[in-house]
């Protein structure tokens, strides 16, 4: 069974960072983690917002690690109800995901701008999945579906960005500037994978278009 390139890369980011995630919030004391102590420095945490942490990490994990078997076509085509199965869970991860995500987001580093940023992405990351579920349980339209699912999981793979970009800038712009370059991630972690989403689906849609328009000679021909 050939599945793209691509598919492989995506699966391992997501399944890296995920046990990232495991490793860090999952073995040891959430108040030593790097990501809490900042905050702890800045501000004071209810028991709240910590269960609402690990409902946003283990919704996110579900949606990471199983969104993109959701788009390789064998498995879609030869398993149908595992397909439904699994898509699912991912939308069930996605809506505690980021319903968790935009609480955390007034809480998050940097200020406004990046409560802004991780406010929106949330939204975004809720509302796509909505539109992708509603194409298909409401109207059938697979097209619509796959579209609104393919922006869904570019909304997704933010949590794998983000965790690239940290460690990059602090490499190159150290620990002094953190908020400034944070709140710069806050958007850059999700804006480029929506419009690299958008670039994917018009390049699916063109090579339809093409498809269909030399089938329609073809047959004018014959």
């Amino acid at each position: 069974m050939r599945i793209a390139k691509s598919s492989y890369v995506v699966a391992f980011f997501a399944i890296l960072v995920s046990l990232f995630l495991v490793a860090q919030y999952f073995a040891g004391e959430v108040k030593g983690v790097d990501f809490v102590k900042q905050k702890l420095d800045e501000m004071s945490l209810s028991d709240f917002w910590y269960v609402v942490l690990y409902v946003h990490i283990v919704g996110s994990m579900a949606a990471m690690v199983l969104g993109w078997t959701q788009f390789v076509r064998k498995w879609r085509t030869k398993s149908p109800r595992v397909h439904r199965t699994i898509g699912k869970i991912y939308a069930s991860g996605v809506l505690l995901g980021s319903l968790s995500g935009a609480y955390l987001a007034f809480y998050a580093t940097g200020g406004p701008v990046s409560s802004a940023g991780f406010l929106l992405l949330a939204i975004a990351w809720l509302y796509t999945m909505l539109r992708g579920v509603s194409a298909i349980a409401a109207h059938g339209d697979r097209a619509a579906h796959r579209k609104w699912m393919t922006r869904n999981y570019a909304l997704t793979f933010a949590a794998v960005m983000l965790r690239l970009y940290v460690p990059i800038s602090l490499v190159i712009f150290g620990e002094d500037s953190f908020n400034d370059y944070y709140r710069v991630i806050a958007w850059l972690c999700w804006i480029p994978n929506l419009l690299f989403a958008e670039w994917l689906i018009r390049r699916g849609a063109a090579k339809i278009n093409r498809r269909s328009n030399s089938a329609g000679r073809s047959s004018t021909v014959s």
